[in-house]
Parts: C-alpha cells; structure tokens; sequence
C-alpha cells in the first residue's frame, strides 16, 4: 500500500517548440431567410461556390472540412411607439463553419486566397498554421515530462540524504493538447485587392506543454 510507504511526489513538466508545418484556411458562410429551405439552400449554394472555386487549383471536395454547422430561428426586439418591445421574427439563420488544410506552401496560399476573393461567397477567412505530427509532439512532450520528473525526483533524494526507491504511481491527465499556432491571420474583406495578394510572413513556433505527476518510494 502507497499509504504505508515514505514516498516523493514530483511534477514533471514536457514543453516542445516546433515550427508548422501545416496551414489552416478557416472560413464561414451564412444566410438569413424567412423560409427554412431558403435559409438551408442558400448556404448550400455558397458551399458549391466555395467548392468549385477551390477546384480550380486542384483541392477536391472532400478537402474542405465542416467544422460546425448552425441553423436557429433569429428575433428582434422592435421598440414600438408606446415605449414597448415586440419580439419580431427575422428569419432563420444559417452559419457553416468549414477549414481546409495543407501542407505550408505559401505559393500555394496565394492561390487559396486569390479565388477565394474571387467567389460569389464571400466567406469571411482566416489563415492559422499547425503541426501534421502531432502524436509525435505528443510523445516528445512526455519522454521531456518524464525525465523532468525523474532528475527533479533525484535530486530532492539526494539533498535530503534519502534514496530513490520503487515508482508506485502515475497521475496523467490527458487533457487536450493544442498544437495550433497563436498566430491567427483574419481577411475580413477578401473582394478589396485580393486576386493577386502575395503572402510573405513567417508563423511562430508553435509552443505545448504538459504536465505529469510521479510518486516514488523513499529509502
């Protein structure tokens, strides 16, 4: 039993630094309409829009991933002479949230943005960037946390004069790792001077950490 042991809990920490590798094209398209169909339909229409624009430079419709698809029914408060609201129906509104990934190529985003500006759509965009690997970085993270554990562990048992025994346990959280770049690039207007945007920047790199906890006996 744990409880009958002299023990050592020790915190390890894993940190990473990577740079990109991937680039992450977010946008959105919405429609407002009092008719359901309407609503859904023209959303639809601006998918196929978005689509088939993208596949003049070679992505395919399963490139372009939904990410969230929202549809509810819009009010307004409408103030009216006596000093009172009346809630009014506008419509029902539709937002479909989409991202498209591929691998860093800023040539490549060029383009991407290029017909994006150029589509009917207009959907609202914004680039970010992240890494391909990142069971890898996973991994990395937690050998670092390990060791971190391990040389912190020792070094306490050898300033208390104690040793190092048998590990008796592992508390890992599993919490969701984000492996996405801070850097988020918003084009709020892609129909302004956007058809041949030359994109020359350079991402950060992208920066995790995770945490491990370790009990050890103590002789």
């Amino acid at each position: 039993m744990i409880a009958d042991k002299h023990t050592i809990q020790v915190k390890g920490i894993g940190r990473v630094s990577r740079t990109p590798d991937t680039i992450i094209v977010w946008m959105h398209v919405e429609s407002c309409d009092t008719d359901y169909k309407q609503a859904v339909d023209s959303a639809a229409q601006q998918l196929n829009l978005i689509r088939a624009n993208l596949g003049t430079i070679g992505f395919t419709k399963e490139d372009l991933k939904t990410t969230s698809f929202d549809i509810h029914a819009r009010h307004d408060n409408i103030h009216r002479e006596d000093n009172t609201y009346k809630e009014v129906f506008i419509g029902y509104e539709v937002r479909h949230d989409l991202s498209l990934s591929f691998s860093k190529d800023m040539a490549k985003l060029d383009e991407v943005i290029s017909v994006l500006s150029m589509c009917l759509a207009d959907p609202d965009v914004r680039i970010g960037f992240a890494l391909s690997d990142i069971d890898g970085a996973k991994k990395e993270i937690l050998e670092k946390a390990t060791k971190d554990a391990l040389e912190k562990a020792n070094i306490l048992c050898n300033a208390a004069n104690v040793k190092l025994g048998q590990l008796l346990s592992i508390d890992y959280s599993w919490d969701e790792i984000s492996f996405e770049a801070h850097d988020k690039f918003r084009m709020s207007d892609l129909s302004i001077g956007c058809e041949e945007a030359s994109f020359d920047f350079e991402p950060d790199d992208i920066k995790a950490s995770d945490t491990v906890e370790f009990t050890w006996e103590i002789k």
